[in-house]
């Protein structure tokens, strides 16, 4: 707008304007098409913006932006170190939306708030794959059997997943494992596990069936374990309600009042339509504002951390039949293939996290060299966008040293059991 007037068209001026123009581009390009983070993104932004100002280099701007640099770089370095207490310190300050489940070698450490029910996100994937590990063992399923990718998109909502879905398709076209459109079953499971799938989850859930999982989870003694729905069914549930007759406010208030069996009900009929073709999603992209977001996020499959540390021990004790175990161990123990490091501490790491927009979850179990073996869960609801960043920035360091040394989990044990 200022070129509009032929004064303000000065070289310098359009050279400032092509500079701005090129870094806010710069930013744009980094944050969508890299996925680099949109603070640090600007962060560089305004560096530039600095840098590429003749005015900057005078003695006094020098040491004021030299001074201001100091200071935000000291207080980032602050905030964005490893810092596994930071983790230890959100459960202390949050036991109404936070559990922590420790046991080492059949012997429970730290139960902090491990009795509670909370949504588990995509870490309730640890049962399916159990479910789909004991099909596979007792002969009704063949792990090796092809999957077509047309049968798995019909279950895909693009945006809906952090692009999950897309990650797991690259994979397995770099790897040479797409023959004729189609995937084995086996790598549907990964692609449920490593990469976190939805698609592929409810894929499974369609194949293996619902009535199964829930009743493995009985007899594995699961006792807080709520029923199992379809997790990209229950995302199309505001719409199917909507029909574009309602405004925001009053789709979440008829949310809210929607029984939880009536919920879980519609999930599956819409998942069903989805396999039959009733419902096509493949061209739709995901947009449900955060209010609806967070009723979906609420009212996620839930559990209690002390089920999940008992599952996480049935695997890592082999308590499953032989050809179960090795199955579920090929599914979960995918950091051991991502990182050799992994294989200087452990024989076995077995993970699987969980999150959305308020979530972060993570259980995992690991078996040093010595036979050791240990089992965590962590479960935390009701993050806000800043807790969410910390959280999982300094997770890795937190379970990293819980796993490590015992000095620690005593620490985090006294600390959790006096809150």
């Amino acid at each position: 707008m200022p070129f509009l007037k032929k004064e303000n068209r000065t070289k310098q001026e359009i050279r400032k304007a092509i500079v701005t123009i090129a870094i806010v581009l710069s930013i744009i390009i980094a944050v969508i098409i890299f996925n680099v983070n949109y603070l640090i993104a600007f962060l560089f932004g305004v560096i530039a913006m600095i840098l590429f100002d003749k005015k900057t280099y005078t003695k006094k701007r020098l040491i004021i932006y030299g001074t201001s640099i100091l200071v935000i770089g000291a207080a980032v370095y602050s905030v964005f170190r490893n810092n596994p207490d930071y983790v230890l310190h959100h459960l202390k300050d949050h036991p109404e939306t936070s559990s922590l489940y420790v046991a080492k070698n059949g012997e429970e450490l730290i139960t902090y708030q491990s009795d509670v029910i909370r949504p588990l996100a995509s870490t309730v994937k640890i049962l399916i794959a159990v479910e789909y590990a004991m099909q596979i063992d007792e002969g009704t399923l063949n792990k090796d059997r092809y999957v077509s990718l047309d049968d798995l998109n019909q279950y895909y909502y693009k945006g809906s997943d952090g692009n999950a879905h897309e990650e797991w398709l690259e994979a397995m076209q770099n790897e040479g494992k797409i023959n004729n459109n189609q995937v084995t079953l086996q790598d549907v499971a990964k692609g449920m596990i490593t990469y976190s799938s939805n698609a592929n989850t409810d894929y499974l859930i369609n194949l293996i069936g619902i009535h199964s999982i829930n009743e493995r989870a009985k007899s594995l003694n699961l006792t807080k374990h709520e029923e199992i729905y379809p997790l990209v069914g229950a995302l199309l549930i505001p719409d199917y309600l909507n029909n574009n007759e309602m405004d925001e406010n009053s789709l979440v208030e008829e949310l809210e009042k929607m029984p939880m069996e009536m919920y879980r009900e519609t999930a599956e009929e819409l998942s069903q339509q989805m396999n039959d073709g009733i419902i096509n999603i493949e061209n739709d992209t995901f947009d449900m504002p955060l209010d609806l977001q967070r009723i979906w996020s609420d009212r996620l499959i839930g559990a209690s951390a002390n089920d999940y540390g008992r599952l996480l021990a049935i695997i890592s004790n082999n308590e499953l039949p032989t050809a179960a175990t090795q199955t579920v161990r090929d599914l979960l123990e995918w950091p051991m293939e991502i990182n050799e490091d992994n294989h200087e501490r452990f024989t076995h790491l077995g993970a699987k996290g969980g999150s959305t927009a308020f979530i972060l979850n993570d259980a995992m179990y690991a078996e040093d060299h010595h036979a050791d073996r240990i089992e965590m869960v962590l479960l935390t609801n009701d993050l806000n966008t800043w807790q969410q960043i910390l959280l999982s920035h300094n997770l890795n360091s937190f379970e990293s040293k819980l796993l490590a040394s015992e000095d620690y989990r005593q620490k985090v044990q006294k600390e959790l059991s006096g809150s």
